[in-house]
Order: structure tokens, then sequence, then C-alpha cells
């Protein structure tokens, strides 16, 4: 991890932060993503900030300005918030971030663990995911959790851009299940052409924008958060400056990926082609599937 640069022209604050970040008006990643985990902990655990107050001391508007990456978060005030939600198991890999400083690029294995990715996803908006397969980690996260006690289910609006390639390496069980997925509104499938070189593995976009009110288009670039997961190694969580690369790769994959009635109908005939193939090789794992 590599601190951001300090910078020279002093850039305003923005807007509603009481305590921006000292080096420039993106928060970090680790900052982000932390906050994120802390809401998510929170909520699962049905507390209020009225009740962490009163276990801790620590006020309602410092507790939310850390959730939002809008206020600093030390190691010991962050130790103390997991062991009270129960996530006691994620301090390391949060003391882990933290000692990284403010920066824009984190390379580690938290952003792989159900508790992050559904942290990132209680937390947006909205998520853009880009495969070249295999799908079960994108699968995972469009599917949607329980919500916790007396909390409303999340309304992450959920796309997948998936490259035209993977559709014949897809199990049909997966096919099956993006398909059901389409069918309960809860993800959004657009089929990328194949002519287009798409990086291997996985890239997810966050808008890590919930629980801001009035956000503009231009804090909604500051609050989106990069994930890229390449098999055997740790994900990759860039923002700012540095996840430029990946905003732009899943722009121009969108910008050329067939719509969601053209990609609904290519899914249901890769279904039909591997079913075909199935019974082929073995009628029983055809009747299965």
């Amino acid at each position: 991890m590599n601190p951001c640069p300090s910078d020279p022209h002093d850039p305003e604050p923005v807007p509603g932060d009481d305590h921006p970040p000292k080096r420039c008006a993106v928060p970090s990643v680790p900052h982000l993503a932390t906050g994120a985990l802390l809401r998510y902990c929170r909520i699962q655990a049905n507390l209020s900030y009225q009740r962490v107050h009163k276990c801790t001391g620590i006020s309602d508007r410092q507790l939310h300005g850390i959730e939002l990456a809008r206020r600093p978060l030390e190691e010991d005030v962050a130790r103390t918030l997991l062991d009270l939600y129960g996530a006691g198991q994620e301090v390391q890999a949060v003391a882990a971030l933290l000692s990284g400083g403010h920066v824009h690029e984190a390379r580690d294995q938290a952003f792989q663990r159900g508790s992050w990715m559904m942290a990132l996803m209680a937390a947006s908006q909205g998520a853009v995911m880009l495969s070249t397969g295999p799908l079960r980690l994108a699968i995972g996260l469009a599917t949607p959790a329980p919500p916790p006690p007396g909390r409303a289910q999340y309304r992450c609006r959920t796309t997948l851009l998936l490259h035209e390639p993977a559709l014949n390496r897809i199990p049909v069980q997966q096919l099956a299940r993006l398909i059901a997925l389409i069918e309960r509104r809860t993800l959004t499938v657009r089929v990328v052409p194949g002519g287009l070189s798409v990086p291997e593995g996985l890239l997810t976009e966050w808008s890590l924008t919930v629980g801001i009110s009035g956000t503009s288009a231009a804090a909604c670039q500051r609050r989106r958060l990069y994930v890229t997961h390449i098999p055997e190694q740790a994900p990759l969580a860039r923002n700012g400056e540095p996840a430029l690369p990946d905003r732009q790769m899943i722009q121009l994959a969108a910008r050329h990926a067939r719509s969601p009635q053209d990609s609904t109908y290519q899914l249901r005939q890769a279904a039909h082609r591997s079913r075909v193939r199935a019974a082929l090789v073995d009628p029983a794992v055809a009747r299965q599937a």
C-alpha cells in the first residue's frame, strides 16, 4: 500500500465532511471499507447509535462519521466496536488495512470474505460486476441475504456484465441460478460481446452512498470502490485516481453490453445447450440439472 501523496493545492473540504482526509478529498480505501464493515456489523447486531454510545462512550456523530469514512478511525476504537458487535475476528484485518494510512490501493484477503462483501453491498446503492467466470462469487453476492431482526432487506441494485465466452464454460446449474435471480428481479445480466477484451476474474464496482442524503454525482464518484478478484491472488481494492482503469473498463463493457432482454435469451440458449451436452454424456446428470 502506497500512501496518497500530499496535495500541494490543499483541496477544499468535502461539503458535509466534518473531518475531511488530510491528504485529499477522496476517502481512503481502508476507511471506506472498514466504515462499511462497522456499519454492517452494528446493524447485524441490532444496535442503535444510542446503544453504542451508552456502551462505549462514542458519540452518535463520531460513529456516524466513522461509518461514512468522514472521521479518522483508530485501531483501538475499531477493536472496541467490533468486540461489541460480536465481530472481533475481523480486528486483525481491520488493523492491517488501517496501518497503511490514507491510501487508494490495498490488497488484502479480507475483501474475499463474505462479511466484507456483504458489508459493501449493504452500504451501496448499486453494484456492478464484470466477470469472465466462474460465477460462484457473483451469484453469492447477487443472492439476497436474510435481513437482520427488525431491519428491511438491502436494496442494492446489482448488474452483472458477463463476458460472452464464459457462456460456454459456466455449469448449467450456475446458468439456471442466474436465470432464477433475473426472474426474481434481484439481478440484471447484460452479456458483453466476446470481441471486447476483458481481464480475467471478477471486477466489482461499489457505490458506497447508503446513509448519505442529497449525494451529488461527484460525491458518488468519490465514494466508488473497485475490488478485483483474480484466482489464487489476494483481492485488490482501489478508488480515486488509481481506480481509473477499473472505472474505464466497466464503462467500456457497459457501453458495448447487450440489452437485458437479449442477454436473458442468450443465457436460456446457453443453458439449453449445456443440458443437451450433458444428456449426450450422461442422461442422469441432465435430469439432475
